[in-house]
């Protein structure tokens, strides 16, 4: 088993504010930081040669969330190819940053219920392929999370697996509980396509209707199931510790890391 563990950084109100995060994260002995590209990392923001080196300095490797509030998937071509042309821009600056791999939400603003179900699955398919392919020609990975409707935890990996051979899924264990699939089930999942999934989001929620993306350990997610999952199958991956907070320590104090390292440990 080679499980590396991360956290999603999220916030920085300066170019400079990071850094102290990134040596934290060393601190607490994490392998790498995700990087969101959404938000403080967005591609315009930042100066990817410093952000390589802050994380050299520290000996973190970087994973990336391209970012996502956009049509990336939509059934119109024309919507659709921007979308992917912005993802394509986002790539490129995560790979001169130095990440190995980059998150995607492959999903679309268009209603299943006005255009129907099937046209949705072909933009995805073909949003997944593009991107697939992109990432792979520059020796990045990009990985696509489970959400909610046509990309829930049930259905995502059947619907990769028609995308593209080498089509990768990022395992979002808040998301896959509020869809309905339990630890229990998360961990078949990682039993059953443990080949395709390389990246897990870790994070809990105490509530059915919505992920609130706490520490692990703090809510209703059964994470021994998926630990015990990942020890048996001797998996090979990245887990991101994707909590929203603007105080990262909660990440690696008390819940969060400590406790999902515990679960690793146990026979």
């Amino acid at each position: 088993m080679s499980v590396r563990q991360g956290f999603l950084v999220s916030w920085a109100d300066s170019p400079e504010e990071y850094r102290p995060v990134f040596e934290d994260a060393a601190a607490a002995g994490f392998d790498y930081v995700e990087l969101n590209m959404e938000g403080a990392f967005h591609r315009t923001r930042i100066d990817p040669t410093s952000v390589r080196e802050a994380a050299a300095a520290n000996n973190l490797d970087l994973t990336v969330h391209l970012p996502y509030r956009f049509d990336m998937c939509s059934p119109h071509e024309h919507v659709r190819d921007g979308a992917c042309r912005e993802l394509e821009a986002a790539i490129d600056v995560a790979v001169e940053m130095g990440a190995e791999k980059g998150v995607i939400h492959a999903d679309s603003l268009a209603r299943p219920g006005r255009i129907g179900e099937e046209p949705i699955r072909e933009g995805i398919r073909n949003t997944v392929r593009r991107m697939t392919d992109y990432g792979a020609e520059r020796g990045f990975e990009v990985v696509t999370e489970n959400l909610k409707g046509l990309v829930d935890a049930a259905e995502l990996p059947e619907l990769l697996a028609d995308a593209h051979p080498e089509a990768k899924m990022c395992l979002d264990t808040g998301h896959a509980f509020v869809t309905g699939v339990d630890g229990g089930e998360q961990a078949e999942l990682l039993r059953d396509h443990g080949d395709r999934i390389t990246h897990i989001h870790l994070n809990d929620t105490r509530i059915e209707s919505d992920d609130e993306h706490l520490p692990v350990g703090l809510g209703r997610v059964d994470f021994e199931p998926l630990a015990a999952a990942l020890v048996d199958t001797d998996w090979t991956g990245t887990c991101t510790h994707e909590v929203f907070t603007f105080n990262y320590s909660r990440v690696h104090r008390g819940n969060g890391k400590p406790y999902f390292d515990e679960l690793l440990a146990r026979d």
